[in-house]
């Protein structure tokens, strides 16, 4: 399959004897390499992306809890705090966020240098600008997340220069993202990630498109949003998939919907190699199906708001999805709602049950994997899992919005045509004359528990009411987290802020 190709690829970059998850040094490039040898271009490139895809367990989750969707749940006193805005700089998942990216951007730069030295050899000057500007991309994305988590950063010219660059505002970081993929678009494949056979699941124009409409969007400038959502979307290469709950089961890898996607693999063997994300923080107490199948940590629940919003929305598959339940869990939201529809209930459609435990009431289900789809032999939780992370249906929702607030697209579909396509697939009725404010809802219910999507819309907006839910209080001084006290020592500059 296209996913053990790029395994494959993976593990042989490594080789067996090295971790694949250890990061990606200069070393591995620069001792016995030999750059005459124009196949190894692709080397130093599968590098970059796995050091995209390596992520430590609390990455994900730590991007997630300040939303209204999500609690943190589990028994970390650092995400607890954050999830209530309190936020101090000495919390170790904020430091690791900033120096794992950093690490991943620092291993881009290499990379980069190590790609330009095949060049010779390859004799592809087409070839070597693409793979050049896909770790553009990646650097990209790596400064997206960390400029949206903190409110700026250092934005690296060079490598010899980081102890004296400047820190970049958020504006000055998102113009520069803009910038960024305009100047690479050009180079990359013009077709969907999964229509590429060297990486399947590689970085494409319209990677590029979507990362430039989310900086577009950060900067509040909504003709720009249009503008590139609007490429994506006249591509013709992309399509919802067919089935929201199995768009984040195994079947939803590779899907015509997704564009960015950190591949995962156990290679379709029960032991051995695998290249994989620790998935069990975001699992809960279970009685699996397939015997021995692990359940999880207990971090990471959907809040009430967000299921009762759901379940006020008339929302079917997209509560499926999404939510998780405990017998406590489903009782609680009854004595505060209502009579639960009677679909609901504390199994899976796979038959996994979910049974009450003290970490958490309700799971998130987009992150949660039956257990009958775990390859015979594994039992982690989430082993075989990719993780979803840019999808079309965000992007027709961002080119929606932009459409509210007056942006001109070049797409033939029109506002209201974008959002009832996200809500035909969710099998609720049409909209017409569609608002700002109904996109807004919209991507809260489709996107829900993804990535801090919603916390990001909800600072964008300033609307600290949202935010202030179950007895928490959000100002927007709380919007970002503090430089990382580790990090200031290391760099003097962070202490001047932003």
């Amino acid at each position: 399959s296209p996913l053990m190709m790029i395994g494959l690829l993976l593990i042989s970059v490594f080789g067996c004897e090295e971790k694949l998850n250890a990061p990606f040094e200069d070393e591995a490039f620069t001792s016995d390499v030999d750059y005459s040898d124009p196949e190894g271009i692709i080397l130093p490139l599968l590098g970059a992306y796995e050091g995209l895809y390596t992520r430590g367990w609390e990455d994900p989750i730590t991007f997630g809890i300040r939303g209204d969707d999500v609690n943190a749940a589990g028994d970390q006193v650092p995400m607890q705090e954050q999830d209530q805005f309190i936020y101090l700089a000495s919390h170790w998942n904020a430091n690791t966020i900033w120096q794992g990216r950093y690490n991943d951007i620092v291993n881009v730069f290499t990379a980069i240098d190590e790609i330009n030295k095949y060049r010779p050899a390859v004799n592809d000057e087409e070839l070597a600008d693409q793979y050049v500007a896909e770790c553009r991309v990646i650097r990209a994305y790596l400064y997206l997340d960390v400029v949206r988590t903190f409110g700026g950063c250092i934005v690296i010219d060079d490598l010899t220069t980081i102890q004296s660059t400047p820190v970049s505002n958020k504006v000055e970081t998102m113009q520069y993202i803009v910038d960024e993929m305009a100047d690479v678009i050009a180079d990359l494949p013009d077709i969907h990630p999964n229509k590429r056979t060297d990486i399947p699941g590689g970085v494409t124009q319209f990677t590029a498109y979507a990362i430039q409409a989310i900086a577009y969007q950060e900067m509040e400038d909504y003709e720009g949003v249009a503008t590139a959502t609007s490429a994506i979307i006249n591509s013709g290469e992309f399509q919802l998939h067919d089935d929201f709950y199995h768009l984040f089961k195994r079947d939803g890898k590779l899907s015509d919907e997704n564009i960015l996607e950190f591949q995962f693999s156990d290679f379709n063997q029960g032991e051995g190699d695998r290249f994989g994300h620790l998935f069990a923080p975001f699992g809960m107490a279970w009685n699996p199906v397939r015997a021995g199948a692990g359940g999880g940590w207990g971090f990471y629940e959907p809040t009430k708001k967000y299921i009762k919003f759901m379940l006020d929305r008339g929302e079917t598959v997209r509560l499926e999805t999404s939510v998780c339940w405990t017998p406590d869990g489903m009782a609680e939201i009854e004595s505060e709602w209502g009579a639960l529809p009677g679909w609901i209930t504390n199994f899976n459609r796979e038959g996994d049950e979910f049974v009450d435990n003290a970490r958490k009431k309700w799971g998130a289900g987009k992150w949660i994997q039956p257990s009958t789809e775990l390859v015979e032999g594994r039992t982690g939780q989430g082993s075989n899992k990719n993780m979803i992370v840019i999808r079309y249906a965000e992007m027709l929702l961002m080119y929606a919005e932009a459409l509210t607030r007056g942006a001109t697209g070049s797409a033939s579909l029109s506002a209201d045509d974008a959002v009832n396509l996200v809500r035909d697939r969710a099998d609720l009725t049409d909209l017409s004359g569609v608002t700002t404010a109904q996109v807004l809802d919209e991507k809260f219910a489709e996107l829900g528990t993804e990535w801090g999507i919603r916390y990001y819309d909800m600072i964008r907006t300033e609307n600290t009411a949202e935010l202030s839910h179950e007895g928490r209080t959000f100002t927007m001084d709380k919007a970002y987290l503090p430089f990382p006290a580790d990090q200031v020592s290391e760099l003097p500059q962070l202490s001047e802020g932003l």
